[in-house]
């Protein structure tokens, strides 16, 4: 049996920085963690921020990414989304749903 080797931080920031909304579900489903964070406390949900993804954002928040980490600059996802002027990636990440984590 072939066994997969689980997908790496950087792997999964490529699929964000492409949008690549399918290769993020097949990894995500494959046991991708949607909280992984990289030394200096970057999440994936915060990547989708920066990039203003709110269709990888959401998929990440629905596969159980947290919305509260901070990195080691102390923003939060929606900071970094608010910060490059991605409104609706914030107002995702200000829904009722999304701030109970």
């Amino acid at each position: 049996m072939l066994e997969l080797m689980p997908i790496s931080y950087r792997a999964a920031q490529t699929f964000i920085k492409r949008g690549d909304e399918p290769a993020l579900r097949a990894a995500l489903d494959s046991g991708l963690d949607p909280n992984l964070a990289n030394q200096n406390g970057w999440t994936l949900l915060m990547l989708a921020a920066v990039e203003g993804s709110v269709p990888l954002g959401r998929l990440l928040l629905e596969k159980g990414a947290s919305p509260t980490p901070t990195n080691n600059k102390s923003e939060t996802a929606a900071t970094l989304a608010t910060n490059r002027g991605y409104a609706a990636f914030a107002e995702l990440l200000a829904t009722p749903a999304n701030t109970e984590q």
